[in-house]
C-alpha cells in the first residue's frame, strides 16, 4: 500500500471517528401522554444534539407517511403533510415537538422522527408507539333476579359497563369474596371500535355464602392503572336479622331527653295513670 494510501484511508477513518463523536448524537423520541384518550391532545417530543453539526431537517412520521417538518433554512420553516386523522397544532408546534390535537383511534400505532444534518450530512431517527383509548362513560351497572334471597337459591346477576377501548375487565364480590372474573382481552386491531363489558353469575347459595344474613354484591370495572369504578347492590335476604322493636314503656324512669315530642307522650301517659286511679 502507498503512503498517498495509506494516508486517505487513516483521513476517511479519523473523519468517521470525530464525526462519532462531535456530530449528531442522542436522538429521542418521547409521546407524553402514549397512551391517550380519544379526542384529546398528546405531544411529541423529539430530543436530539446537533453537537457542532448544523440543523437542515427534522421530521415527522406515522408509520411510513411524513406529516410535518421542520426546514430552518426555508420558509416557512414549517410544512404540514394531509394525513388522514393527524390534525397538528402548528401554533403549539416547532424544531423539537409536534402538539397532535383531536385524536382518534385511526391514528393509533407508530410514530418517529427523523433528524438530518448538514455539513456533514448526518441523520438519525427513533421511534415509538402511541395507544388512543376511551374509558368508559358511565360506572358499572348490577342487576339480579329473584329478590328476596335464600339458602339453596340461584344467584343470578348481570354485570355491565359502558363501551370502551380496551374493554373493560369486570370482577364479582359477594361479601368481599371473588366469586366470578372477567379479563380484558387486548385487541391488536388500532381501528376496532369500543365495545361493552358483561359478566354474568349463575351460582347456588348455601349458608356460607350469607354474612350474617347480609348479601352485599360489588361489581369492579377496571382497566389496566387507567380506570377503576365500582357498583354496590345490598341484596334482599330472607335471611337478614330484623332489627327488634323498642318499646316507650321500656324507658328508665330517670331517662333524660330532650326530644320534646317524647316528652309529650310520657307526660300524657303519666296523666291518663293517674286520672284512672282517681275516678275508679
Amino acid at each position: 500500500m502507498t503512503n498517498v494510501l495509506k494516508f486517505d484511508v487513516l483521513f476517511l477513518f479519523s473523519a468517521i471517528f470525530i464525526q462519532g463523536i462531535f456530530g449528531l448524537k442522542n436522538v429521542k423520541l418521547t409521546i407524553e401522554p402514549s397512551i391517550v384518550q380519544r379526542f384529546n391532545q398528546s405531544v411529541l417530543h423529539c430530543s436530539y444534539d446537533l453537537e457542532k453539526d448544523i440543523l437542515y431537517s427534522v421530521k415527522w412520521y406515522r408509520g411510513r407517511f411524513e406529516f410535518y417538518r421542520y426546514t430552518p433554512s426555508e420558509y416557512p420553516s414549517i410544512k404540514t403533510f394531509a394525513l388522514k386523522g393527524i390534525n397538528v397544532d402548528e401554533k403549539k408546534s416547532n424544531s423539537t415537538q409536534v402538539v397532535l390535537k383531536d385524536i382518534d383511534f385511526s391514528i393509533s400505532g407508530n410514530f418517529s422522527c427523523e433528524v438530518t444534518t448538514d455539513a456533514p450530512f448526518s441523520t438519525g431517527f427513533d421511534r415509538k408507539t402511541m395507544i388512543v383509548i376511551q374509558l368508559p362513560e358511565f360506572p358499572p351497572t348490577i342487576s339480579v333476579e329473584g329478590e328476596p334471597l335464600d339458602y339453596l337459591d340461584t344467584l343470578k346477576a348481570n354485570c355491565s359497563s359502558s363501551p370502551s377501548k380496551p374493554k373493560a375487565s369486570l370482577t364479582f364480590i359477594l361479601n368481599n369474596v371473588t366469586i366470578a372474573k372477567q379479563e380484558s382481552i387486548r385487541s391488536n386491531k388500532f381501528n376496532e371500535m369500543p365495545s361493552w363489558s358483561d359478566l354474568n353469575v349463575n351460582m347456588l347459595l348455601s349458608q356460607e355464602h350469607f354474612d350474617g344474613g347480609r348479601l352485599i354484591l360489588r361489581c369492579i370495572a377496571e382497566i389496566g392503572d387507567l380506570y377503576h369504578e365500582e357498583a354496590v347492590l345490598k341484596l334482599r335476604s330472607v335471611r337478614e336479622p330484623v332489627p327488634e322493636r323498642v318499646s316507650a314503656y321500656s324507658i328508665a324512669p330517670n331517662c333524660r331527653s330532650s326530644h320534646p315530642a317524647l316528652k309529650l307522650s310520657i307526660l300524657i301517659s303519666t296523666m291518663s295513670i293517674f286520672s284512672y286511679k282517681l275516678f275508679k
